[in-house]
């Protein structure tokens, strides 16, 4: 009877072993590059075709990469890419965000001090295609800064923010730019701007902070750029996280508690 059930038994450690080794395949091509965050994973078809795999083994890889949190699946778009860093790291910095304890002006904060770093980074490495997409991001952003809609000022938001993701790719540090994807879903967890919290000239001038960043990087000149994206943050501290500070006044505020003969915070 125990000789009849190998058979099975060594099938399903067969299967693991397959549905470790897609993992894997799937999880190398997140890390290095092929799939970056944001990305679309290829079809089921697609990559059952290029990894060798059965569909069903091909799934239980996918479920393991949803359950780990580096893909987000929708029912009707497909499979997309998250940023590699792993919940655990993720979590709690995404909880304390929504709870408003942290707020715009401590993401922008780091975010300046890793930015500079990246576009002097980006200066320095190939990137006619990336100039290409930067010079994309900003015709979109010129096309609909009139703010005249919700839809047109979300587009004008998204143009902006992919011109970001595109500086952390021309570094070509993958851990950087899975870092940036974080801080940027970091940002629209902790904002949700409306035209009202922003001045008229907003748009504008915010335009031509980026104008002045691609300038720097199509010249490749490190210092132009540091400072123009030094700019563009004290701009966006200036107008933006004092709007965020007024909007999240009405939650409780850090107070001074006495808690057995010992000062903490509340």
């Amino acid at each position: 009877m125990a000789d009849q059930k190998t058979p099975t038994k060594l099938a399903v450690q067969t299967s693991k072993r397959r549905s470790d080794q897609a993992f894997q395949e799937i999880l190398a091509l997140i890390f290095e590059g092929p799939l970056s965050p944001g990305s679309r994973l290829p079809g089921e078809r697609e990559l059952t075709e290029t990894l060798g795999l059965s569909r069903t083994t091909l799934r239980d890889a996918l479920n393991r990469l949803e359950a780990r949190g580096y893909i987000n699946r929708r029912s009707k778009s497909g499979s997309f890419v998250c940023t590699s860093l792993p919940q655990p790291f993720r979590e709690p910095i995404e909880e304390i965000v929504d709870s408003n304890v942290i707020s715009t002006s401590d993401i922008i904060e780091v975010r300046k001090v890793l930015e500079l770093w990246a576009v002097g980074k980006a200066t320095q490495l190939p990137a006619r295609d990336s100039l290409t997409a930067l010079a994309r991001c900003l015709r979109g952003m010129e096309a609909t800064s009139g703010f005249r809609s919700d839809s047109q000022f979300t587009r004008y938001r998204d143009a902006d923010l992919k011109f970001h993701q595109t500086i952390a790719e021309m570094t070509g540090n993958l851990l950087y730019v899975h870092v940036f994807h974080f801080f940027l879903d970091l940002v629209r967890r902790s904002i949700s701007l409306s035209r009202q919290l922003v001045p008229g000239n907003f748009a504008k001038d915010n335009l031509r902070n980026h104008e002045e960043i691609y300038r720097a990087n199509e010249k490749k000149d490190p210092e132009t750029a540091k400072r123009a994206m030094l700019e563009h943050f004290r701009y966006v501290e200036q107008h933006i996280s004092p709007s965020r500070r007024r909007m999240s006044s009405h939650h409780k505020k850090p107070g001074l508690v006495r808690f057995r003969g010992r000062d903490k915070f509340s």
